[in-house]
């Protein structure tokens, strides 16, 4: 099984780097960018020289488009000589009127000669993003930003603390625009969107290593596909979790206890700073601050106590102990002031004796609301700083300060602003409120309040105050007199509630999007929305992500969605369409020997066993290696018929001789490789990120045929690479005569699952609804594993809602086997590891998701090998022999048990022993880089024992060992190699 990794990202401060050595033309195309990173489309006469050079001048994933197929064979063996292919360049057939990329996702199109006329201005424009370029021979475009989209210029999308946004053109239904790192982010976090950006804030407390990556640390990303632009390190003893950021389309404004910078968003160059005058404060600190009407406004006071820095250091695993404040000390300030942009004046300064507290800030229409907690609540003139009112009503003042401390998974973070406003009212409620509190915006008078709870997250719309519960149901009331309009069903733990135009967003088992229109729930369950943003909606797209967390998730990073208009999800396959073959594939292949020593398949057979009926010498060496491949990220060998079949994250399939490692031929795909080839009866059949199934002649790589089963081709960014949105995600498992697939990442984007004939490429059956079971987009089964064939069905690792997925051989028919109920575990499986129980049934087992950090993917968590000699239980670090119980309800018994590595990553089971492959990590210091180790052992199947032990030079893949027919032992490692073991001369 192969990880899907980011290639090239860098997250030390980055700037635009110098562009290398280039023709002039190439030079031109890049001059037209803002930024040496993102996506570039090149068609036309001699768009693989073009799209090659460009992608060794800059930091661009470049795809190229070619219609015939010859040229694109040509041009992919030249990109993985220059290594380059599926890793900076993707090559893809097609005929020039229509763009293989997702609309909005190209920062640069270039068309060059004939096809210029082919390719049309509106398809140019379509896949363009907005703001992108457009070179169609000597003419240039730029396409403008659509009518009726939206900013989320404050971290509550507006100063009004109003998370509800205006953007017109992100709704449902969606399809997936990108996948994007980072992983993981520490804690807190502020996002902010504007001008096709998205610009996220990170705070300084990391409960974990995968965390530090991004500690302290200000991150640019390309809003439409999820690039990196740049990068900037933020001073760790500020609290950012605030009303400190502003996002405009050229100026981001980020505010700490120094000054008030305006960074250039396109570059991350700092373009001024703005300090508190001396004298009007008592402090330099920004503690609040907001955009309108072309004025800054700010709270600004004395110094703060530093913030509380961390830096956890388990390596891995799910959730966080809670953060407890027991005295909240940010955000109090006394002086609030206005800043004229143009001229960085202070207009006017307004001091109060009592401090302020800056959750309770907002202002809306002019007007600027602070409260000081049981003291007074007032209103200023944002033109003039002048008091239009103030009050210190104690019924007011007394609903509103009935505070508690939150920071408690079910209720939230004492750091949320509570108060937001309308035209008409401010509303107090939050982690911290005991009661929901409207206000008069005009006067300060009580308009209403609810008593029997204050923990809601608001989301103020025009038909209603929606106020979505976490340990209680949520409600939506009557904004101006507080009437219970509707009782809702409550969302999840402490993520802020968000609105779009058409829906409310929340956690719930990942997101559950209440559909205004509809009235009723619906739900995306691969991600949640992010614990301190919520689903934040800009520019025409939705953004989820990243996680502090280890939550039960099918996706984890940065995610981002746009609107899919009328897209059919279950669309139907027809040959016409979808299967190609070449004119000169002949009607056989060469035969391909095959005997029951092969390992012809992922984990040696269908029901995935990973157990050889063949015994390992007493003593081996190593017969060969394979060169390292940079940028390679092998997916697990198989062999049979003497050969040894590898692939990867590159997308060529390999043949090797198995005796000496010479490589016999090699086959290019359009995408990565997540899972090795199925060889079955001459031919070697594989799946591709591209969304294609390809059969070749595994004597001889030629192509036989290719079977798309992708229903159109749409090409994203998925964690720095580029593939198909229903990339042939769970490999090809083949039994007699069929060919099994499965495409898809995840199921709101559609599940689409085939049984093709394995000879021609013919559809048996499709089932192209089971990404859609509850009636609602996002409700059913993802490919987020492999296959299994067990007692008539196949079996897929379907992700967190549906983790073990079932289709009848016969025809299809889909059935879940364990599906799970609406719930919160956030430990539960995600379905990326199948097996096969000695009962019959099919266990999903897997932490972490099939999309996931490298360091998480290649380890074993959970695994049952059931073999003659018993059932082979592993995990992280142990492996044991279970033999079954004696007595019908006993449990089964362990024979032996022995701990091999501190983490063991590959498994495959001979008849003599049990052959392990792992990691052993240390830390020579808490804050230290962790120190490993390398090695496969062999353990008797008898008794445990160590029969022997062999170092490797990198690390196992996740279950990337297998046994050839001579009992050779064959280990994918991460650095792109291939180590064959076998025994030594006169040794058996």
């Amino acid at each position: 099984m192969l990880a899907v990794v980011l290639l090239g990202a860098a997250f030390a401060e980055t700037t635009k780097p110098a562009v290398a050595a280039t023709g002039p033309e190439a030079q031109a195309m890049l001059a037209a960018l803002d930024s040496p990173r993102g996506v570039c489309a090149v068609l036309g006469d001699g768009a693989a020289d073009v799209g090659m050079e460009l992608a060794r001048a800059s930091e661009l994933l470049v795809y190229v488009q070619l219609s015939a197929a010859e040229e694109v064979e040509a041009a992919r063996r030249a990109a993985y000589a220059a290594g380059l292919l599926n890793r900076r360049v993707y090559i893809d057939q097609g005929a020039d009127a229509r763009i293989h990329l997702a609309d909005n996702l190209a920062d640069l199109v270039v068309v060059r000669g004939p096809a210029g006329g082919r390719v049309g201005k509106e398809e140019v424009l379509r896949v363009l993003r907005p703001g992108g370029k457009g070179l169609i021979g000597a003419a240039s475009l730029v396409k403008p930003v659509p009518e009726g989209v939206d900013d989320w210029s404050h971290p509550y999308h507006g100063p009004d603390n109003n998370p509800q946004s205006t953007d017109r053109v992100a709704s449902a239904p969606y399809l997936t625009q990108f996948l994007a790192e980072p992983w993981y982010c520490p804690m807190p976090e502020i996002t902010v969107a504007s001008g096709g950006r998205v610009f996220k804030a990170f705070g300084n407390r990391a409960f974990k290593r995968p965390q530090w990556p991004m500690l302290n640390t200000l991150l640019a990303m390309n809003g439409y596909n999820g690039t990196i632009l740049w990068t900037r390190k933020l001073d760790p003893d500020f609290m950012i979790h605030r009303n400190t950021v502003v996002a405009t389309p050229e100026t981001l404004y980020v505010a700490d206890h120094v000054s008030c910078k305006l960074f250039d968003t396109a570059t991350g160059r700092v373009k001024e700073e703005i300090r508190v005058p001396a004298g009007i404060s008592d402090g330099p600190v920004w503690k609040w601050m907001a955009l309108e009407g072309g004025m800054l406004y700010a709270l600004v006071g004395e110094k703060e106590p530093p913030g509380d820095k961390l830096m956890g250091t388990t390596f891995r695993g799910a959730g966080w102990p809670w953060w407890q404040i027991p005295t909240y000390g940010w955000g109090f300030g006394r002086t609030i002031l206005a800043v004229d942009l143009g001229t960085q004046k202070v207009l006017w300064h307004h001091r109060e004796a009592e401090a302020l507290d800056t959750r309770a800030m907002c202002m809306k229409g002019g007007r600027i609301y602070f409260l000081s907690p049981r003291k007074f609540l007032g209103c200023l003139d944002a033109r003039t700083g002048k008091v239009l009112w103030k009050t210190e009503d104690p019924q007011v003042l007394g609903a509103i300060a009935d505070q508690r401390p939150a920071q408690r998974a079910v209720w939230g973070f004492a750091t949320t602003a509570y108060a937001k406003c309308s035209d008409d009212a401010i509303y107090f409620a939050g982690p911290q409120q005991t009661h929901l509190v409207a206000v008069s915006a005009r006067d300060g008078k009580l308009l209403w309040q609810y008593v029997a709870e204050g923990n809601f997250q608001l989301v103020i719309r025009d038909d209603a105050l929606y106020a979505m519960g976490s340990d209680h149901p949520s409600r939506k009331f009557d904004r101006m007199t507080g009437s219970v309009l509707l009782q809702l069903p409550q969302r999840s733990a402490c993520t802020r509630a968000t609105g779009g135009v058409d829906r409310v967003f929340v956690r719930g088992r990942g997101t559950r999007c209440w559909d205004v229109a509809a009235g009723k729930w619906l739900h995306l369950s691969p991600m949640r929305p992010a614990c301190h943003d919520g689903v934040v909606i800009a520019g025409g797209q939705l953004y989820w992500g990243p996680w502090m967390c280890g939550c039960n998730l099918s996706l984890i990073g940065v995610i981002g969605l746009g609107p899919s208009g009328s897209f059919d999800y279950s669309m139907r396959a027809t040959e016409a369409d979808r299967l190609e073959r070449p004119a000169d594939a002949p009607a056989q292949p060469a035969p391909l020997p095959e005997t029951p020593g092969d390992w012809p398949t992922y984990r040696k057979d269908n029901a995935r066993r990973a157990c050889s009926p063949l015994a390992v010498a007493s003593e081996i060496a190593v017969r060969w290696q394979s060169e390292p491949r940079a940028g390679l990220v092998p997916a697990a060998p198989v062999a049979a018929g003497g050969l040894v079949f590898v692939s990867g994250s590159d997308g060529v399939v390999r043949a090797l001789e198995a005796a000496d490692g010479k490589e016999r031929w090699t086959a290019c795909t359009g995408g990565a490789v997540l899972f090795p080839p199925s060889i079955a009866e001459g031919r070697a059949l594989v799946g591709s990120a591209d969304g294609w199934v390809y059969a070749f002649e595994a004597a001889s790589g030629r192509l036989l045929w290719r079977f798309r089963a992708a229903p159109v081709e749409r090409k994203i960014p998925v964690y720095g690479s580029l593939a198909s949105t229903w990339p042939v995600g769970a490999g090809v498992l083949v039994a007699e005569g069929v060919a099994y697939v499965a495409a898809g990442i995840a199921n709101y984007d559609g599940t689409h699952v085939y049984a093709l004939d394995a000879a021609t490429g013919k559809v048996r059956w499709q089932n192209n609804d089971s990404g859609n079971t509850a009636g609602g987009q996002g409700a059913g089964v993802s490919v987020q594993g492999h296959l299994l064939l067990h007692d008539g069905k196949v079996f897929l690792a379907g992700g967190n809602t549906v983790a073990v997925a079932s289709y009848a051989v016969a025809d299809g028919r889909f059935q879940p086997v364990r599906a799970q109920p609406v719930g919160t575990d956030r430990r539960g499986p995600r379905g990326k590891d199948l097996f096969l129980r000695p009962d019959g049934s099919v266990a999903a087992a897997g932490l972490f998701p099939f999309y996931s950090r490298p360091d998480d993917f290649h380890y074993i968590e959970q695994a049952e090998l059931v073999c003659p000699a018993g059932t082979v239980d592993v995990t992280a670090g142990s492996v044991r022999l279970l033999r079954p119980g004696r007595g019908p309800q006993a449990k089964p018994a362990p024979r032996w048990a022995v701990k091999p590595f501190s983490e063991n990553v590959a498994v495959a089971v001979a008849l003599s022993a049990v052959v392990v492959a792992g990691t052993d990590r240390r830390f020579e210091a808490p804050d230290a880089p962790p120190l490993e180790t390398y090695g496969i052992a062999a353990l008797s199947i008898e008794d445990g024992r160590l029969l022997w032990r062999h170092s490797l030079p990198a690390g196992p893949v996740s279950w990337g060992a297998a046994i050839d027919r001579d009992g050779r032992i064959l280990v994918a490692l991460r650095d792109g190699r291939i180590v064959c073991l076998a025994p030594k001369e006169g040794r058996g």
